[in-house]
Parts: C-alpha cells; structure tokens; sequence
C-alpha cells in the first residue's frame, strides 16, 4: 500500500504540513531523529521512523514502491554551522532521499527548497531559477540548497525522478515550536524586550499558505518544475505596526541605523547563546532583510491554484499561538 513519508515532519513547514495531510485522511509516515522533540506532534496518529537521512541504509529501509515523499530536513545556517556539517544533511541527506525514490519507484517526491537559491539581483522581479550555481550565492544555507536542488532538479529532467521543487520565501505564523528567527522577534516584541529595529523588511508568507502550496504541488505540479512559494514584502515597521494594533500599542520602537547593528551582531550573538536563544539579528538575516525580495508567485497561482492571506492575519494569528501554547515564553501579560 503506498503512502506518504514526510522528513523534517517536527519543524515549522513540516508539522503544519503533517496535520493538513492527517487532516486529508493520508497515512503518514514521519522520520525523526532519535531524540528529537515530538511535541509539535503530539496526539496524531503516525508511523514515527527514527533515524537520520544522512544514513543512507536507513532511507533506503524507509522508502518504498508508489510511496510520495515530501522532503523537508534541513539544517538552517544562522550561527555559523561549519559548512561540512551543514552539507552534509542539506546536499547529502537529500541525495540519499532522491536515489532512495529512484531505486525504490516512489511516486513522486516534493522537495521544499529556498528563495534564498535565487540570486537577489536590485531592481528585478524574482522568478524561479533555472540553473542553480551556488558560487555567488551568500550563506552555506544558499549555497547547500542549491547543490540539493539542482541535483534533484537534473534527475527530474532526465526522467529518473517525479520530482516537483517549491521555493518558499520568509515563512512566518503559527505552530512555530521551535521558534524560528522571526518568531523570536515577534515574542521578544511581545514582551516589550525589542527595543530597536532596523530598515529594511522581506517577503513574508504564512505558514499555513506555504503548506497549501506544497500540497498543491504534489497534485497539481508538472515534474521537473519548480513553484515560488511567497507572499508579500513587508518592512520591520509594518510588521511592528501590525502587532502594535494586536498588543493594543501606540509607540514603535526605536529606529537604529543599520551599521551600528551590524556592528554589535558578534556581541548579541554570544548573549543569545549564553541564554540558549536565537539571535534576534545575525548578520545573515540583516543581509537579506536589505536585499530584493520581489518574489513573484504568479507561476504558482496560475498553474497551482496558490493563495496567500493578509499578513495582518498571520501576525495576529501567531501572537495568539504563542500565548496559547507557549504562555511561559510570553513573559508580559495582556493588558
């Protein structure tokens, strides 16, 4: 009987994404690293198979004929993870998936990529790539994503592989267990612990949309084709404005210019480590929040049926998720 196998099932794409195909009535197979949280998997009904993509025996004991496989596993490069390591699970871990499907017969495999593959040239409107040199790419997370997906992509286009690739921009929302880098602004805003901000803003999607679109890319989505997952540019004093409506304020923070940040990253850095927290700022997002994100999602909505909602509605939405389910995080209370 084939059935769905979803790797980084237990981060913030991967556990929404998880529910949304529980909720289809899927059988869904999950694989975890041994030792990992389950808590944003609590009470469903899976099949857990602990292990790591980077054993290739271990994939290859997962994957089955007719299987679809959305792959997800990642490591996400914020406090300068050598590179090997991160290459390791983002380009080998994925190579193991994809020779997996190959050998296996799987149906089809869904990759979850990045818009941060997709050289941000000033001035132009993003498309998706069609050729993935990781040479002028910053970041070992940019460049390792690429390697990962123009692999993918050149077993697509030779007809080994059914593979579809979805680029999702700055994901933000809900469900963000973990806490991602934005999710840390929003709760240290929340608690009246942001007391600057910076110019500069990025391409925000909600989490709850992006997962739409990966499920639509495994119905709809033509192989050896990739899918821009976005939603809308919005700048750091929009978004604060946004909660300012939903926490009931009146004054922003402070405006500071952005080398003096730059130059106290090394210093906020070690404070985040210290309190086994993430960075509010690290250089790399700093970066791409002065960068070109006109993302186009035009590709996906004409071929996919892709839909995004207001932002104001994903940030109301993930204040009240953080109260509701991490209330020991949310230090100030509501007024």
């Amino acid at each position: 009987m084939s059935k769905i196998v979803v790797t980084g099932a237990t981060g913030h794409i991967g556990n929404v994404l998880v529910k949304a195909l529980i909720e289809k009535g899927e059988a869904v197979i999950v694989i975890i690293l041994p030792n990992e949280d389950m808590t944003p998997l609590d009470d469903l009904k899976l099949d857990v198979r602990y292990g790591d993509i980077t054993d290739r025996d271990f994939v290859f004991s997962v994957i089955e004929e007719g299987d679809t496989v959305y792959h997800l596993a990642g490591v996400i490069d914020i406090a300068n993870i050598p590179y090997e390591k991160i290459k390791k699970v983002n380009v080998g871990g994925t190579k193991n998936i994809v020779d997996a499907c190959i050998e296996k017969k799987a149906k089809r495999l869904i990759y979850t990529s990045s818009v941060h593959i997709i050289d941000p040239v000033e001035g132009k409107v993003l498309t998706e790539p069609s050729t993935f040199d990781s040479s002028n790419l910053v970041g070992n997370y940019a460049k390792t994503k690429a390697l990962a997906t123009g692999y993918i992509m050149e077993k697509a286009k030779s007809g080994e592989l059914d593979a579809v690739v979805v680029y999702p921009s700055g994901v933000i929302g809900p469900c963000d267990y973990k806490i991602s880098e934005l999710g840390q602004v929003i709760l240290d805003y929340m608690n009246e612990k942001l007391f600057a901000y910076v110019k500069g803003g990025y391409n925000f999607v909600d989490v709850r949309d992006v997962v739409n679109g990966i499920i639509l890319a495994g119905e709809k989505g033509e192989s050896g084709e990739g899918y821009i997952l976005s939603g809308r540019y919005v700048t750091l004093k929009e978004m604060l404005t946004i909660l300012n409506k939903k926490l009931k304020r009146k004054k922003l923070p402070y405006k500071i210019a952005l080398w003096f940040v730059k130059l106290m990253v090394p210093f906020a850095n070690l404070y985040y480590k210290v309190r086994n927290k993430k960075p509010v700022f690290s250089a790399y997002s700093l970066y791409t929040l002065n960068s070109n994100s006109n993302f186009s999602n035009q590709k996906a909505k004409e071929k996919l049926g892709y839909t995004v909602r207001n932002v104001e509605e994903t940030l109301f939405d993930t204040v009240d998720w953080f109260r509701e389910n991490k209330p020991e995080l949310v230090i100030k209370k509501v007024k």
